[in-house]
């Protein structure tokens, strides 16, 4: 599977310069991945968005009133249509999403949908987008030079321990079962106990990257602070073989 081109337009998100070169990378998407790839979303947090704000005066009176009765046909390729985070829930067709506002709880939603070509994100404030771009390696516009995705979690028995968990859970339920919990929770703990430090900061990204849907991979994160900030390190008593555990993790890192 393709995976999706994410792309990171810093540029003020009041000027009209945003949506147009949000709207040019979108294009450029749609062409790249092919005929297939004929839906750009405009992705909003609320409709309201589109009365009386930069955006709704960057597509001008006359889009807007278009886009409130459907999709609009985009100059060159495809048609654009204007989402909510509330309307819109599983793309029928494989579509490239312009993320308009963008702040890290509208990017989580996008991360967590499937059939998705391309993601453009225009963050309201610098630096909204900073995590996703580093959890994705997204393309930023303006950079001459592109770098990799860092590798967000640099310990190696660490990263290896979270590889089990996502081996063993069902990832389409995350944590929600007791019995998935209460293995994320033993790894952590064993971790917490064998002197790592706090990963809390990127295990988020980590487990996005992996496959988490991004609610699951934010009560993973929560579990890891908890953990982590507990005053002494925590018993291991009633956890199964905590020893030969950590032995596999430290000689399969």
């Amino acid at each position: 599977m393709t995976k999706p081109i994410r792309i990171l337009v810093p540029v003020d998100s009041q000027e009209a310069e945003a949506l147009r070169l949000a709207l040019g990378y979108a294009r450029k998407i749609c062409e790249r991945v092919g005929p297939d790839v004929q839906d750009v979303i405009l992705l909003v947090h609320t409709k309201h968005q589109l009365d009386h704000t930069s955006l709704a005066r960057s597509l001008g009176a006359a889009s807007v009133k278009a886009l409130a009765k459907g999709p609009i046909a985009l100059s060159g390729v495809g048609r654009l249509h204007v989402e909510t985070m509330k309307t819109w829930r599983y793309p029928p067709r494989k579509s490239v999403v312009v993320v308009y506002y963008a702040e890290p709880k509208i990017l989580d939603y996008v991360d967590g949908l499937n059939n998705i070509a391309g993601v453009v994100a225009v963050p309201d404030i610098p630096g909204q987008a900073d995590s996703w771009v580093a959890r994705w390696g997204a393309i930023v516009h303006g950079q001459a030079e592109q770098t990799p995705p860092p590798t967000l979690i640099d310990d190696p028995v660490f990263v290896r321990a979270l590889e089990t968990l996502t081996s063993v859970i069902n990832l389409s339920t995350g944590l929600g079962h007791p019995r998935d919990k209460a293995m994320a929770n033993e790894i952590l703990r064993i971790l917490r106990t064998k002197g790592h430090s706090d990963q809390s900061a990127n295990i988020k990204s980590w487990a996005i990257r992996r496959g988490w849907r991004p609610e699951d991979a934010a009560d993973l994160e929560a579990l890891a602070r908890k953990i982590w900030a507990l005053r002494a390190k925590p018993s291991l008593s009633g956890i199964h073989d905590p020893v030969g555990r950590y032995q596999r993790w430290q000689a399969d890192s």
